[in-house]
């Protein structure tokens, strides 16, 4: 079996391979209600079986020199699917994706692509050290048409590439009942790209796009720089600039702008920040190390709107044992009368690992979260309040409506959790204790205390 595996995370093409991961844990909590002097056990369990079907790969045609056709098809990742649940889940796909890789004509280093795609452009993802927002950083979206049938017609080598595309976008045939492709619905894009590893600035990244819908007389550009200067053999800066617009017919210019900077010293990390309030996945689904800041202002034309500030900190391994995390989100609207307050959230946390013997771990954890509002709107246009992310249950407040007055939940959020836990006493066995406030901003007037609680956590 371990040659089998080793065989196929080395082979190039698509391996089948049938294997079973389980994992589960049972915790078992007795915890204590400060305020109300009540106590009680709560039971929990999780449940994750993945089977895997293949590994993946690329199977790709011979290519020849001068001119020659090129196809590959690749299962994107491995093809997993999992149950993970409390038992009234079926089996869904995890991971592992079948396309249609490179379809290409080469004439000498041109080549004409002949897969379904779009002509969009301008999307950027700005580098902080902290992804919020379901794994995603703050950035900006394409602009463009919807077309998506057609071709490109490219330049790439591992220091920049162009490509132009042409496309086309189906519309509903005469008798209302399919779908028409011949439609004379056009469109063109064409997007150049100085990629960060090439030869003539080693770290310099340079995007630039324009695309052009005809029917629609929909304009869209896209352009963004970044550039990671090193900082001795450890550290690096690495700023970042951006802008998007686009324009129709007989709309105003919708112009984009976002900017971020990094001091990092480390990699992207798959993990979460580690951290109370920042370890539920969504909220910090992937880390850098580093201090990062990025600034968002969308629809910057416009009379009215709002900029965006997301400041972020993640220790690494700088210090060995700790883990500390920190996001915000400031949220200013400009231009009305009379102007709304700005919107804050922030939220974060600390824990230390200190090893005592050879197998036993003691791992103090502390976090906070706050807002100054759940979620809020500006003239009918929502504003992106990051402080959702920060709930590790779904819901803002940790205690029942009951214990909340009618209008508090407009009262913002401010949370504290404290804990440590230890493992290494038994094997595969965690016991712990924490205090967890209530929304401290959104009590009656008695105020409340919170709850404490012990647990032993038992795991495959």
């Amino acid at each position: 079996m371990a040659a089998m595996v080793a065989a196929a995370a080395m082979a190039d093409e698509p391996v089948a391979e049938l294997g079973v991961a389980v994992e589960g844990s049972e915790t078992l909590t007795w915890g204590v209600d400060l305020d109300e002097g009540d106590t009680g056990f709560k039971n929990e369990a999780t449940a994750k079986v993945t089977v895997t079907f293949a590994k993946g790969g690329e199977k790709k045609s011979e290519e020849g020199e001068g001119i020659c056709a090129e196809v590959s098809a690749k299962l994107d990742g491995d093809l997993k699917y999992k149950f993970d649940g409390d038992g009234s889940e079926s089996f869904v796909r995890d991971s592992g994706k079948s396309a249609l890789g490179e379809a290409k004509l080469h004439i000498g280093p041109m080549y004409i692509g002949l897969k379904k795609g779009d002509i969009k452009v301008g999307e950027v993802k700005l580098p902080n050290a902290v992804y919020a927002e379901d794994s995603t950083r703050v950035g900006l979206g394409n602009v463009g048409g919807d077309q998506e049938h057609g071709l490109t017609v490219g330049y790439g080598s591992d220091d920049f590439g162009f490509a132009v595309d042409f496309r086309s976008l189906p519309g509903v045939n005469d008798l209302g009942n399919g779908v028409d492709y011949y439609d004379n619905h056009y469109g063109l894009a064409a997007e150049a790209e100085l990629k960060d590893s090439n030869a003539f600035v080693s770290g310099l990244a340079v995007k630039a796009g324009v695309s052009y819908a005809f029917e629609e007389k929909l304009l869209g550009i896209g352009a963004s720089a970044g550039y990671k200067l090193p900082v001795g053999d450890t550290f690096y800066v690495k700023p970042t600039v951006a802008f998007t617009g686009s324009k129709a017919d007989t709309a105003d210019l919708v112009a984009n702008l976002g900017a971020s900077v990094i001091f990092g010293f480390g990699g992207d990390q798959k993990d979460d920040a580690g951290v109370y309030y920042l370890d539920n996945g969504d909220a910090a689904k992937k880390v850098t190390p580093g201090v990062g800041v990025a600034f968002l202002m969308p629809n910057m034309t416009a009379d009215a709107g709002y900029f965006e500030i997301v400041p972020s900190f993640y220790s690494g391994d700088i210090v060995p044992g700790l883990k500390a995390a920190v996001i915000g989100d400031l949220i200013f609207p400009r231009g009305y009368d009379p102007a709304p307050d700005p919107i804050i959230g922030v939220a974060g946390g600390v824990s230390y690992e200190l090893a005592v013997g050879d197998s036993i771990k003691i791992i103090p954890k502390a976090g906070f979260r706050f807002a100054t509002d759940n979620v809020s709107t500006i003239t009918g246009v929502a504003i992106p309040a990051l402080t959702k992310a920060y709930d590790d249950n779904g819901a803002y407040n940790d205690v029942a409506d009951a214990d909340i007055t009618d209008d508090a939940t407009n009262k913002g959020l401010l949370n504290f959790k404290a804990g440590v836990d230890i493992s290494g006493l038994i094997n595969n066995t965690t016991f712990g204790a924490y205090y967890q406030s209530r929304n401290l901003k959104a009590l009656k007037d008695d105020g409340k205390a919170g709850t404490f609680n012990v647990f032993v956590k038992v795991s495959i």
